[in-house]
């Protein structure tokens, strides 16, 4: 018996061995595994979004480097309705990750600010969301200064958007198409987008001025993106009995002990500087407990965790209704009840 059975782990082990060697290093087997693998990828994009909110977070990180995160930038699905919060470098990557975003009909795009972090990535998205049909040039929501930012994107990539309709044809991919729209609104805003309510409001992020955060609702459920800000009165009124809050949060031991180490150098007095704006993760956490926001999430994080030595330190401030996004990571809250699902 002994004989027989491992006589058969010997023949599948052989078999194995040869689907390996043939899928992975012939020609044949390469092209048929990859036909199979772009199919099944390809088609994801057809599914339908979930009725409610969801949050993809295609960037979770602040200007400094962090492997694996790119710089800020969040999703906001509804069946009807895509919209974009800030395009941080490297963001556009993590889009194209996603199948199932629709890029076709991405709404637009809503500034917090005008940080070269939360920018960057304009003209990135731009291009995906273009290439993939979208009828119009892309909106780029924010307060005053948008049309600056906008302008200038679209005048540093006039060459781009010439070369790829000549490329590719006018009917296919119409000039006109690929450029940025700057749409301004004053920071107190309601932006109404059928079922969905999009109300920017005031954020503290000074010296830098204007900074707007943004609240949605959607068929009961509501998410507070907060932006760069210190927590203020304003910010606790929107984010009162909110479901979800995504917020910037800086981790004042780890800030201050890269300052320490930096000694005296022009990246401690860098540190040292930004200390006093952006919400301390303890800040957050007591936001959270006093605002009754059923959870919470920190995104935009103030060094962006590189190990887990650093998320460990950053989430020892946290309350039990709090965790830390990664890029990538979807957030449901389906619509007709309280789940808040995070995968």
């Amino acid at each position: 018996m002994m004989r027989v059975v491992t006589g058969i782990v010997a023949v599948v082990v052989l078999l194995a061995v040869g689907a390996y060697t043939y899928f992975m290093h012939t020609a044949s087997g390469q092209d048929l595994l990859l036909s199979r693998a772009l199919g099944a990828m390809l088609g994801q994009g057809d599914s339908e979004p979930v009725d409610g909110i969801s949050i993809y977070v295609c960037g979770s990180a602040a200007p400094m480097p962090a492997e694996g995160r790119e710089q800020a930038c969040l999703v906001v699905l509804t069946p009807e309705h895509y919209f974009i919060v800030d395009a941080g470098a490297g963001s556009a990557n993590n889009i194209g990750l996603a199948p199932s975003l629709p890029g076709a009909r991405l709404d637009g795009i809503l500034l917090t600010h005008f940080h070269s972090d939360h920018i960057s990535a304009l003209h990135d998205i731009n291009l995906l969301s273009w290439v993939a049909g979208r009828q119009g040039p892309l909106n780029v929501y924010g307060p005053q200064g948008v049309e600056t930012v906008v302008s200038g994107f679209n005048f540093a990539y006039q060459l781009d958007r010439h070369y790829r309709t000549a490329h590719h044809g006018e009917d296919f991919m119409p000039k006109a198409f690929g450029e940025l729209k700057a749409v301004l609104f004053p920071m107190e805003s309601v932006l109404e987008f059928g079922k969905l309510t999009v109300t920017s409001f005031a954020a503290d992020h000074s010296p830098i001025h204007p900074a707007v955060g943004y609240r949605f609702d959607y068929k009961g459920r509501s998410v507070v993106i907060t932006g760069d800000t210190l927590v203020t009165e304003r910010v606790r009124e929107v984010v009162a009995e909110a479901d979800l809050l995504l917020a910037d949060a800086l981790s004042l031991p780890i800030v201050q002990a890269l300052e320490t180490a930096a000694g005296g150098t022009r990246v401690a007095n860098i540190l040292h500087d930004i200390q006093d704006y952006h919400a301390s993760v303890a800040d957050i956490s007591e936001l959270t407990r006093s605002s009754g926001v059923r959870m919470t999430g920190l995104y935009h994080m103030v060094p962006a965790p590189r190990n887990a030595l650093m998320e460990n330190i950053f989430k020892r401030e946290l309350e039990d209704n709090m965790f830390l996004t990664d890029d990538r990571m979807w957030i449901t809250l389906p619509a007709g009840s309280d789940q808040i699902l995070v995968d």
